[in-house]
């Protein structure tokens, strides 16, 4: 069973999204987990596990910790596959990751592509150490481990990877681009490059409502212009109809 966790709040035109992005997926999970913290709840429109975590005033800033903790109690997969909610998804992203799962215990995918929406940005990273949380997908088996690192900053990524591969990992690590995968030290987990062209995800930033965590929403980060028709996004997702969804928010 595969079971895909999206913490959300306060984004419904990003959900609406993603939802599309579930919708779409060649590979559906056997269980959907959607936890809730906007002031303002969610209606989810595809069947799912919905949680509603009221938010409270002494609530921090970001609130991902807060609501894993709310959704680790209701995983019945024994594959564990995590779909945030202001992410491009290709279809083929959870076939890919359960693929990737039935020969590690933890898979990510690295290099990470970001997207800054209104400013028309684009960034492509090294890393290929440690994956972020939103390209990340574990056995059940390690769950126990994932829980065990849950508390302390945001970057929750970097100790998920750091318990595989025994140090804090790098941002940048992979500067030989023939290099397209690598093991972890403990050789229980891969990090891959999903390449150039018809990705199976983009980090798309700058994105209606609730801010999130990270460098890559910040427009003064290291981005490199795209051209006025998005030609880099449309080598990533394609030219079709989940990219007139995105230029359909820039309006």
């Amino acid at each position: 069973m595969i079971t895909c966790i999206t913490l959300t709040g306060d984004r419904p035109e990003v959900f609406a999204l993603c939802q599309r992005w579930m919708k779409n997926q060649t590979r559906q999970p056997d269980q959907w987990i959607v936890v809730d913290d906007g002031w303002i709840p969610t209606i989810p429109v595809l069947e799912c596990d919905y949680i509603r975590r009221e938010p409270q005033p002494d609530d921090p800033k970001h609130t991902m910790i807060m609501n894993i903790k709310a959704a680790a109690k209701h995983i019945s997969g024994d594959l564990i596959v995590i779909m945030e909610d202001d992410e491009y998804y290709a279809p083929g992203y959870v076939a890919a990751l359960a693929d990737a799962l039935s020969r590690h215990e933890v898979v990510g995918i690295g290099r990470s592509k970001y997207y800054h929406l209104p400013m028309g940005g684009y960034l492509r990273h090294d890393n290929l150490n440690h994956a972020s949380l939103a390209q990340t997908g574990f056995r059940s088996s390690f769950l126990p481990e994932f829980l065990s690192v849950l508390d302390g900053d945001q970057f929750l990524d970097i100790r998920i990877w750091k318990l595989l591969n025994g140090v804090s990992a790098p941002a940048c690590d992979a500067y030989d681009r023939t290099e397209t995968s690598r093991i972890t030290k403990d050789g229980r987990g891969i990090v891959f490059d999903d390449g150039d062209d018809h990705c199976l995800y983009v980090g798309i930033k700058g994105l209606p409502g609730r801010p999130g965590i990270g460098s890559g929403h910040n427009p003064r980060g290291y981005y490199k212009h795209d051209t006025p028709d998005r030609a880099m996004l449309r080598k990533w997702i394609g030219a079709g109809r989940d990219l007139e969804s995105y230029m359909g928010l820039c309006r």
